[in-house]
């Protein structure tokens, strides 16, 4: 009866080991297909290492209700920063950022033109 468990314990550890094996295999694959290998994975880190801390600073001004001279301050902040990403990164960035700076439909504050 030990046996069985012992047979059991190793089919698990064999079963996660697989497991775990194949989610890393697929997960290498899935970078290197959609996001650019490696180097476009330090790429996109880089970028939303920016994006999200900005983008929960303007959710929060939005709740807050800030006056205007608040978000002014935060539009030159953010402009600066975003073409310092933009000009480090290059490439698909600067692209985003020339259809930013077009603002069609009025999407980005002025100071971002």
């Amino acid at each position: 009866s030990n046996s069985g468990g012992g047979g059991r314990a190793r089919n698990l550890a064999l079963g996660l080991a697989s497991g775990t094996i194949l989610t890393t295999a697929a997960a290498i694959t899935y970078i290197n297909n959609h996001v650019g290998g490696s180097d476009g994975l330090v790429r996109t880190v880089s970028f939303y290492s920016l994006a999200i801390p900005k983008y929960i600073q303007y959710r929060a001004h939005m709740i807050m209700q800030s006056p205007d001279d608040v978000w002014d301050e935060l539009h030159a902040e953010t402009s600066k920063a975003g073409l310092d990403k933009i000009m480090e990164l290059q490439g698909f960035y600067v692209k985003s950022g020339q259809m930013a700076a077009a603002n069609i439909g009025n999407a980005f504050p002025k100071i971002w033109q």
